[in-house]
């Protein structure tokens, strides 16, 4: 399966070569014509457009593609605009469909700034080889162009993020789901290899759970699982992050955390639930199982991390519930 990055690299990749082929289009055109500086114009552009196709192929980093696609689209426009001076009005066509590609290629706000660049610089030229009149013309078609294109590259970012938000929280709780913890864990564990640094997790299970929504329903047991999780949410550190699965259980990762420091959190997360006063239920209790990854001691992979944490929750439950156990 491809990647994010992989896939959005593939989209700008052939929107490139698109434009590449467009450039070309232009400059076989311009050579039936005779115009012979839009033919070195636009051969160059689509040289330019040409290279980047092939390397977003293979980029790695979003953010590196992004300033790559920044120089790209600013040389492509200076070299348009140093010949606007003696062919203006044909250069018109060409910078329009440059500047809403660049609201796909790059960030908004670098988006924006080129644009705003380009439609000042154009106008004056426009004004100095025409008349004020088309200058006039240029600057309010290319400003509501800007406008729209931003007004539609926001939307399409927001509902990017919402959708992003969506497919790694669990709607319940609103914590982070499963699949996302099983990514992050790998990272994480990768991290601290790399750092040198603890890692630990915590596998939290309510106690006596199935016995909640036989006496007070799903609608208490869900509500239940909601005010748990905002309670672990406003316990851990920034840094930490929680999970939730189907099984019902919640999993605290927390980075540079070394043995000592997960069971001081597991205990008091412990009796934090124990302690306060849940609504229709009133009191539960909680069983907790940790383990902690020092890489000192040797590698080891995601799922046996996991394993190890939820046999210490099952040796809790051994001990006779509402306990906190740690697996080496």
């Amino acid at each position: 399966m491809k990647t994010e990055i992989q896939l959005q690299g593939q989209v700008i990749g052939t929107l490139y070569l698109i434009a590449a082929i467009t450039m070309a289009i232009l400059g076989v055109q311009n050579y039936r014509y005779g115009i012979y500086p839009l033919v070195y114009t636009a051969s160059l552009v689509a040289l330019i457009f040409f290279g980047v196709a092939i390397y977003a192929r293979f980029a790695y980093k979003v953010s590196t593609l992004e300033r790559v696609s920044l120089a790209t689209l600013s040389a492509a426009t200076l070299i348009i605009l140093l010949e606007s001076p003696e062919h203006s009005q044909s250069l018109t066509y060409w910078l329009i469909p440059l500047g809403l590609f660049s609201f796909i290629a790059l960030p908004l706000k670098q988006a924006y700034v080129l644009n705003t660049i380009v439609v000042t610089i154009f106008s004056v030229v426009l004004y100095q080889h025409t008349s004020f009149l088309g200058a006039c013309l240029f600057a309010t078609s290319y400003s509501l162009m800007i406008a729209f294109a931003g007004t539609f590259a926001a939307l399409h970012q927001k509902r990017s993020r919402t959708l992003v938000e969506l497919a790694i929280h669990e709607p319940l709780t609103g914590a982070y789901n499963i699949r996302f913890f099983e990514d992050t864990l790998s990272k994480e564990i990768s991290r601290a290899t790399r750092t040198g640094k603890p890692l630990s997790l915590i596998t939290i299970e309510i106690d006596y759970f199935d016995q909640v929504e036989e006496m007070h329903g799903v609608a208490v047991k869900n509500q239940l699982l909601q005010q748990v999780s905002e309670t672990l949410q406003g316990m851990i550190r920034a840094g930490d992050s929680q999970y939730f699965d189907a099984q019902e259980r919640y999993y605290l990762l927390l980075p540079c955390t070394p043995a000592e420091g997960v069971l001081v959190i597991a205990e008091r997360i412990r009796r934090t639930v124990e302690e306060n006063t849940w609504p229709d239920v009133d009191s539960i209790t909680a069983s907790l199982g940790c383990t902690s990854y020092i890489p000192s001691k040797g590698e080891i992979s995601a799922q046996d991390m996991l394993n190890k944490s939820e046999q210490a929750l099952k040796d809790a439950h051994k001990n006779g519930y509402n306990r906190v156990a740690h697996q080496n």
